[in-house]
């Protein structure tokens, strides 16, 4: 899904999202819905431009990866108010693995998450 300047809404993203996981169970699918959740709104927060979503499913897993122009790695950090801050830590409890990889000048934030079969 491409992404850009103009944020699209959280609902036609998550609507796309269901859309790419459509026969997936939905303890798989609402797991990968938080975990889109938290990326696509963390790119628009720290970062000037994301350039896409791209949702991938595989034999055992599902892979979400969101690119952007940042170069710095998101950190992981302690929450330190109530409303925010739980976004990389919901990410890294529900994905068997994330990560972040440079690519085309630009970083690639993904995780991975099991697919229910």
């Amino acid at each position: 899904m491409p992404l850009g300047r103009q944020r699209p809404s959280l609902a036609t993203v998550r609507r796309w999202v269901r859309l790419q996981l459509t026969g997936e169970g939905a303890d798989c699918v609402g797991d990968v819905l938080l975990v889109v959740n938290e990326l696509v709104s963390n790119a628009y927060r720290y970062t000037s431009e994301p350039s896409f979503l791209r949702v991938v499913v595989e034999q055992s897993k599902i892979r979400v990866e969101i690119a952007h122009d940042a170069q710095a790695r998101p950190p992981l950090r302690k929450v330190s108010r109530p409303q925010r801050g739980y976004g990389l830590v919901l990410v890294a409890r529900l994905s068997d693995r994330w990560g972040v990889d440079r690519a085309h000048g630009g970083t690639v934030v993904w995780a991975d998450l099991p697919r229910f079969m």
